[in-house]
């Protein structure tokens, strides 16, 4: 108890220290108070005495110092009960929020309310320190949602009884029955649901649950929005069509012309398809399409690349989803029945943020997803895309004639095998030139590999660049771009790493400069602040901003999806996240040359193994069949 009272004190130190709320209380006269007071510093500033603290900060600080302990009492006290038990405080914010005044006291009741905070070792010493059996009830439930969540983990939102039996045996370390008990008592507070022959979370069930019930909605949708908005003719469609393919001298295959109808026609539909097959030709031509029949088109895509990418092709605006959804709740964006949103590089999409999407959709609104299955899965959990690309009960084409890319480059034929799980037939590196090539070498020489490819490619940092699984190790984006600096800077002007014409990636969304995470400049100038181009817009930074930069003569592969380099360098190496997905998505980057450096073996298991996106397991098919039965 002694040590637990003596973390509490450091905690309220640190909380009184870096809470701006505290005025005038910074680290040294935060110390002062805790060697004051020691154990008795939460006591003493719930009393509310300022006379005791005015020999230490001053009456005018101490005076401010009650009342802001008073205003943030409930988060003061939340500090102090996490302190105690070894937890970290910088969650005391997010629980007030939530359980407001009454957040301690819940704590005190049940402490595993936490799990949405931290792991379940560290919540269950804390409710074992409060004398919580370990056969009590809350004890039982918190670890068959724990098991759930480390599911989630990785990205499942659906776990086979087994393996949630297996889950909680391992963290309780119970027995069977005691297990099948902590399933039961789950199900009866309503922390988790059967589905199917498996179990989910609440969260992810009722996710998953509203996506499915709104999607059926879409496609059939009630008689009164029928009335609302206009519904266009296949004939009508048809007839704009080759009115604007002969204005734009363009030919559309038969599936982008369906593609197109769908997305004119139906309130909800799908369009994939690999790299290069013209998926941008047909946003072109719906967007064109939709305003002749009187309808807004509003485009986003995850990534703020692939958003100016859409702007591009279709001369339209286009954001990220998390500018659209800002807008939206700020009512700057108006839709309706005669409304269709189009998202691009849907593959992204995880569960939590296509779930945001749907509810911020008003009954009628229609919506189209653009994508290609074939690229890296969501990072958050779920899956969506993919589940709605494969259940074949919503209207969907797939794209599969290539455009994009010449057969000369070679990219498409690799590209398409790679994507099938077929290990392409790859040529020797032979220097700048078009198309997929393979340099085998160990770990150890990777690096010093991919400095000899780009050096024979040239134009480092413009047409080339590193596309890698990893941030770390010798071959991964950190090291790779210092390795480029120090090479490409060399006898140049350097001010706070960066020299003129070096490439960099702006790291966060910033709608004031009008730049997006993971949009890419080059360094025009530095003098006493970098001057960048970003898409032929100037911006200045100054030192307190570079963390919002990055070089970039190396990217991880999932920053790059939205890009596209004339040449790419690609490192394989073994890792958890390396699969075909990630290499399809960084040779599809490509429109002339890549090279693939590394690992034989490792590039060939990569290939043919199932990807990750397939070993994801999840309850959305599921929820479908449910309400198809109802």
């Amino acid at each position: 108890m002694h040590r637990s009272r003596e973390r509490a004190t450091d905690v309220i130190v640190r909380h009184l220290a870096t809470n701006p709320s505290f005025a005038g209380i910074g680290f040294a006269k935060a110390a002062k108070l805790g060697e004051a007071f020691g154990s008795d510093l939460a006591r003493v500033l719930a009393d509310g005495d300022v006379q005791q603290f005015v020999p230490i900060v001053g009456r005018e600080v101490a005076e401010g110092l009650i009342v802001a302990w008073r205003e943030h009492l409930a988060r003061g006290d939340t500090v102090v009960w996490l302190g105690e038990h070894g937890l970290d405080p910088r969650f005391a914010g997010k629980i007030v929020d939530f359980w407001g005044e009454e957040a301690p006291q819940r704590l005190n009741e049940n402490p595993y309310i936490l799990l949405a905070f931290t792991g379940f070792a560290k919540v269950d010493a804390a409710a074992r320190s409060l004398g919580i059996a370990a056969s009590d009830p809350r004890r039982l439930i918190a670890g068959a949602e724990a098991a759930l969540y480390a599911g989630l983990d990785d990205r499942h939102t659906w776990m086979s009884n087994d393996d949630l039996v297996a889950g909680i045996r391992r963290l309780l370390a119970c027995d069977a029955q005691a297990a099948a008990n902590a399933i039961a008592l789950a199900i009866e507070d309503n922390a988790i649901e059967a589905c199917g022959e498996g179990w989910q979370a609440a969260g992810p069930a009722m996710m998953e649950q509203f996506v499915a019930r709104r999607l059926e909605q879409m496609v059939k949708p009630p008689m009164m929005e029928d009335l609302i908005a206009r519904e266009v003719g296949a004939d009508e469609v048809t007839a704009a069509l080759e009115d604007w393919c002969r204005r734009e001298d363009l030919v559309l295959d038969d599936e982008q012309r369906q593609a197109v109808e769908i997305g004119v026609r139906e309130r909800f539909g799908i369009m994939t398809g690999g790299a290069g097959v013209g998926k941008t030709t047909v946003l072109k031509a719906l967007v064109a399409l939709c305003e002749q029949f009187g309808r807004s088109v509003h485009m986003a895509a995850l990534a703020g690349r692939a958003a100016v990418r859409m702007s591009q092709a279709t001369g339209r605006p286009a954001s990220t989803i998390a500018a659209f959804l800002k807008a939206v709740a700020a009512h700057k964006i108006a839709l309706g029945p005669e409304s269709l949103v189009v998202f691009d590089e849907s593959s992204m999409l995880d569960l939590p943020t296509f779930y945001k999407i749907l509810r911020v959709l008003p009954d009628g609104c229609r919506l189209m997803l653009v994508g290609d299955p074939g690229q890296l899965p969501p990072i958050g959990f779920g899956l969506t895309f993919h589940v709605l690309a494969e259940a074949g009960i919503f209207p969907m084409v797939e794209l599969q004639k290539v455009y994009r890319q010449t057969g000369v480059s070679g990219i498409p034929a690799v590209s398409r095998s790679i994507r099938n799980g077929i290990v392409p037939d790859l040529g020797r590196f032979e220097g700048k030139t078009a198309g997929v090539s393979f340099v085998p070498c160990g770990a150890e020489a990777m690096a010093d590999a991919i400095v000899d490819v780009a050096a024979e490619l040239g134009n480092i940092g413009d047409e080339v660049r590193m596309l890698s699984a990893v941030k770390a190790g010798p071959a991964g984006i950190l090291a790779l771009n210092q390795r480029f600096h120090r090479i490409m800077a060399a006898g140049r002007g350097v001010w706070m790493g960066y020299a003129v014409g070096e490439p960099v990636m702006f790291l966060k969304n910033d709608y004031q400069r009008g730049l997006r995470n993971g949009s890419l400049g080059k360094v025009l100038a530095h003098d006493e602040g970098l001057v960048c181009d970003f898409d032929g817009q100037e911006h200045r930074f100054s030192q307190q901003d570079l963390s919002d930069l990055m070089l970039a003569y190396a990217m991880t592969v999932h920053k790059s999806q939205g890009s596209q380099f004339k040449r790419v360098i690609v490192p394989v190496q073994r890792s958890r996240i390396l699969d075909r997905t990630l290499i399809y998505t960084a040779v599809t980057r490509a429109t002339d040359q890549v090279v693939l450096i590394g690992d034989t073996k490792g590039l060939r298991m990569a290939i043919t193994d199932p990807p990750s996106a397939s070993r994801r397991k999840t309850g959305m098919l599921a929820q479908f069949s449910r309400f198809e039965r109802s």
